[in-house]
């Protein structure tokens, strides 16, 4: 495959044209068709222009699971904007602050709960329905597909976040290489649960656009709304990180989902075993999909791929992008050999912001694992996140799997901890069911892996502290089990 560029615009443009009366975006509430979201993005990107909101802007928007958010994100987008996608939970001024000083905010746009969304600029507000504006009275100009279009930010896992520069290129390329491997189709209904500020659920909502399937956000995402939902709604596709396959397994009880069929899995690790049982209790073909912030796509299983495959692989690259493996001392690896992923294609974001560095020819993903003699990639843990135990190299990755091979362990997080003698030591979290203790799950460690790389400090949690995207919060992690070594000495 050959990269293409087309802009968000066109496509909305194109698909309302063509098939105005479709679904397209769903709430509780009701159902948008292709030709009302056109229309209604079409009134807000003319609406926002005599607020003097200019083609090349950069435009915070609040981005809440929401029809009045996608309505605001394509009229920035028909326009010619950037939306800077922040985290709903705080007020875009806040979190920008935080995470992007001196980003051009031309604009701030914050969707409410009643789907009115608030316009501040120049110490000025205005609320607005975004689905009450009058109708668009001028054509829009075509937008640039590769351009700055979106800015998200890494989730900050190992520090200050960056502000990720992406154009409409890099997730329509993205959906052109995954949909060979995932299948999804024009008649699917997709459940939105991921967060809109994260490359994972953005490209979901650009995917109703480009692959024309219909995308319902529920108004509650606790496990017992989302099976309801599945079931009213008819959900056939969702995207998710393991720990909502999770929660929804156990949910769901006996009770069968039989119209979903399938779903892309990524995010965090899942031990094989688990994942074939929890495909199997689910009902529903799971996908293991590989990307990042930097990189909307690197790499997707097939859906042709056996369970087993699927299970231990996170699939081959992407067609259209270069993926190799590169060893410390900068060769290649061979099969079978680790080192760190690199990538470069049409998916590789534009740059981050402020960052004026020179382009190198891959970008470095921090990312550590190895391609098999099938040429499928598998993860073996974080650069960053290698511990050094008495000089020898420890993965977290392998001593999660190694927990999650447990029966009794629903979720677990390892992470490197200080020690005066080794250097580092091995420090986990993990998520039981039943009463476990500490001592019960180092015993039955103690048959999976060596010594060296057995946890010098296990806790035994309710749950596992979590980033908006779903990954385990590493950060936070380390500290608390810091704070749970020095209150237990």
């Amino acid at each position: 495959m050959r990269p293409e560029h087309k802009s968000l615009s066109v496509l909305l443009r194109e698909y309302a044209a063509s098939e105005p009366n479709r679904r397209l975006l769903g709430s509780e509430n009701r159902w948008y068709t292709a030709g009302e979201m056109q229309a209604h993005a079409a009134a807000a990107a003319c609406w926002l222009r005599t607020q003097g909101i200019r083609p090349g802007d950069f435009v915070a928007l609040s981005a809440s699971r929401s029809a009045s958010t996608a309505v605001c994100l394509f009229g920035l987008r028909l326009l010619g904007c950037a939306a800077v996608l922040t985290d709903p939970h705080a007020t875009p001024e806040a979190f920008l602050a935080e995470c992007a000083a001196g980003l051009p905010a031309a604009a701030v746009l914050e969707p409410g709960a009643d789907g009115r969304v608030t316009l501040r600029r120049q110490g000025e507000a205005i609320t607005f329905d975004p689905f009450s504006l009058p109708a668009a009275d001028a054509a829009l100009p075509e937008a640039p597909s590769d351009q700055a279009g979106y800015v998200i930010f890494t989730s900050g896992s190992t520090g200050q976040r960056k502000a990720v520069l992406l154009s409409d290129d890099q997730f329509y390329n993205n959906l052109l290489d995954s949909q060979p491997l995932g299948k999804y189709r024009g008649d699917d209904i997709a459940l939105g649960i991921l967060p809109l500020e994260h490359v994972f659920g953005l490209v979901l909502l650009f995917g109703a656009a480009a692959l024309r399937y219909a995308l319902f956000f529920p108004g509650k995402t606790d496990p017992a709304s989302l099976v309801n939902a599945i079931e009213t709604q008819g959900i056939t596709r969702m995207n998710g990180v393991p720990s909502q396959y999770i929660a929804l397994a156990e949910a769901k009880g006996v009770r069968p989902l039989p119209t979903l069929s399938a779903g892309f899995i990524g995010g965090s690790p899942l031990a094989p075993d688990t994942f074939i049982r929890l495909e199997k209790k689910l009902g529903m073909k799971l996908i293991p999909v590989y990307g990042m912030s930097e990189c909307v796509g690197i790499s997707c299983a097939s859906w042709e791929d056996s369970v087993e495959v699927r299970a231990q692989t996170v699939g081959r690259f992407y067609s259209m992008n270069r993926g190799v493996i590169l060893r410390e001392d900068g060769s290649e690896a061979q099969t079978g050999q680790s080192g760190e992923i690199c990538v470069d294609g049409p998916s590789r974001m534009l740059g981050y912001y402020g960052a004026p560095e020179a382009r190198e020819r891959f970008f470095r993903t921090g990312d550590l694992g190895y391609l098999d003699q099938d040429g499928r990639l598998h993860l073996t843990g974080r650069r960053k996140e290698i511990i050094i135990r008495n000089g020898k190299n420890l993965s977290p990755a392998r001593i999660e799997q190694a927990l999650l091979r447990l029966p009794q362990v629903k979720a677990a997080a390892v992470v490197g901890l200080p020690d005066e003698k080794a250097g580092e030591v091995p420090g986990a979290m993990a998520v039981c069911e039943g009463a476990e203790t500490e001592d019960d799950l180092l015993q039955a460690l103690a048959p999976l892996l060596p010594k060296n790389e057995r946890p010098a400090a296990l806790r035994v949690v309710k749950e596992i502290p979590l980033l908006p995207t779903g990954k385990p919060d590493k950060m936070r992690i380390r500290k608390e089990l810091l704070q749970w070594l020095n209150r237990s000495s």
